[in-house]
């Protein structure tokens, strides 16, 4: 293995600078051909002297522009606004082998559906996926309101439109529901409603799709019966085009097993086919379970955590659609702090991230692995890279276990972790530009972010501050943010 930096701490203003000259540099060439296409145009005017002082004005105008670099405010100010009321989600009830019937009870709890939107009104954005600098989709919340719902933005996130289907919403109405959505373009989208507090799913879940940005939405329904369920929830939807898709979901615990639903579709989601479930053989039963994601029709990966007496890693690949899966033996990772035991000994607790592809080609992808226990002092966590669709991987360790990692391509990287004691800020975002190797400090920061970068240095986050959500967005890697204020349209 390479050797492994771990943090690199520079100045921000050092490296902020120098990002600035690398601009300054690239102003200063698109300026230098600027001025000479004002010599070749220079003859023109002496010709054509009434049209002169306009273009001399216009061309003055482009050579001053592209010199000017905006400068962000690092940590924005979040407005004040109420605490909105809390409302406690029931308890998941567990079923054991011959589970008894649940009580039935005449004052069921009441749940209103998603507050109606009359009028502009400030939104508290949760999950963002931009398309491009201006489309991108989100759920969202109104501030005190209830429910939560699929929104569309136009103009880079600052106004959004509600476009939840309307039959769902009331399809859900008088239940506790969460959503899974999937937005592969600026098009296209599925949303998937499943209960919080359900035993088991009485029909088919409907899974919601639009092709039209959310103007009009179709439904199919998710196979749910002849297996068994316990329970329907941490559903997560993914696709790799406008045809091959996929869904995973928790379906049921016992000790130290775990199992799970896998379903896929080769149609856009009209039909979807089961493929692994409680029921079923072809994946193991022990260690959890946390996500799917799959390359083709053929290729997919399984990620999660190892049980105690199964130490190791828990990533399993199928080659045929998720009909038969086959472990993957991922190298231990290497160190001064990397235990020797860590990948024999059951003490250890080993979670993998689902594996996120970061080409068009679904040949480049990272994961997370976080471990505990054993003769660790503090979690370990260290990223796993694949550059041949998961033949082999290789590792380098983060400088902290708990932190949010983000990667634009195989090399730009951001990591959004808590600060040591006593620094200046709660918290600090770290960048690197050789695919985890080595670390810098390039801002820091008063709130816990989200990272979601379109370009290395087009970016915007989801962040917590003073127990609120908020927004806020980069135009230079990072290094500087500035805050949005959400609204949403009826």
């Amino acid at each position: 293995m390479n050797n492994i930096k771990l943090i690199k701490t520079v100045d921000p203003i050092k490296s902020r600078r120098k990002f600035l000259k690398i601009q300054f540099a690239g102003a200063i060439l698109a300026s230098r051909k600027l001025f000479i296409k004002k010599d070749i145009a220079k003859k023109y005017l002496c010709l054509h002297k009434p049209l002169s002082f306009f273009l001399f004005v216009v061309l003055f105008t482009i050579s001053i522009s592209g010199c000017k670099v905006r400068i962000f405010d690092l940590q924005p100010i979040i407005p004040t606004i109420p605490s909105p009321t809390v409302y406690t989600t029931p308890t998941i009830v567990m079923r054991q082998t011959n589970p008894p019937e649940p009580a039935i009870t005449n004052t069921p709890p009441i749940h209103l559906a998603p507050t109606q939107i009359l009028q502009m009104t400030a939104i508290d954005i949760l999950d963002l996926v931009m398309i491009n600098g201006a489309e991108g989709w989100g759920i969202g919340k109104i501030p005190q309101g209830e429910g939560k719902i699929v929104v569309r933005t136009s103009d880079g996130g600052v106004n959004w439109k509600n476009v939840t289907p309307y039959e769902a919403i009331y399809a859900n109405v008088g239940k506790d529901v969460e959503i899974s959505t999937y937005f592969l373009d600026a098009n296209r989208a599925w949303i998937l409603f499943w209960e919080t507090n359900q035993w088991t799913p009485q029909t088919g879940m409907d899974v919601w799709m639009t092709a039209d940005g959310g103007v009009t939405w179709n439904s199919s329904k998710l196979p749910v019966t002849g297996y068994t369920i316990q329970y329907f929830n941490n559903a997560a939807i993914g696709f790799i085009d406008a045809s091959i898709g996929w869904i995973f979901a928790n379906l049921g615990k016992n000790q130290d097993r775990e199992y799970i639903g896998l379903y896929t579709t080769h149609d856009g989601g009209e039909s979807w086919t089961l493929r692994v479930s409680s029921d079923s053989i072809n994946l193991p039963s022990k260690g959890g379970k946390n996500g799917a994601v799959f390359r083709n029709a053929l290729e997919g990966w399984i990620s999660g955590s190892n049980s105690r007496d199964e130490p190791d890693t828990f990533l399993w690949q199928t080659t045929d659609g998720g009909n038969t899966w086959t472990k993957v033996n991922l190298p231990k990772p290497e160190g001064d702090n990397i235990p020797t035991d860590l990948f024999s000994s059951g003490a250890y607790t080993c979670s993998l991230t689902t594996p996120k592809f970061v080409d068009f080609q679904y040949q480049y992808a990272w994961t997370k692995m976080t471990c505990t226990g054993g003769s660790l002092e503090k979690a370990l966590s260290v990223i796993y890279w694949t550059y041949d669709a998961g033949k082999s991987w290789r590792t380098m360790q983060l400088p902290k276990a708990d932190g949010s990692l983000e990667f634009y391509g195989i090399y730009q990287g951001w990591y959004s972790q808590l600060a040591d004691p006593g620094a200046t800020s709660d918290y600090e975002i770290l960048y690197t530009s050789n695919g985890g190797v080595d670390w810098n400090v390039i801002s820091r920061t008063a709130w816990k972010s989200k990272l979601h970068f379109i370009t290395p240095v087009i970016g915007w986050g989801i962040v917590e501050y003073q127990g609120r959500n908020a927004m806020v967005k980069t135009e230079d890697g990072g290094f500087t943010w500035s805050q949005i204020l959400p609204m949403v349209n009826p």
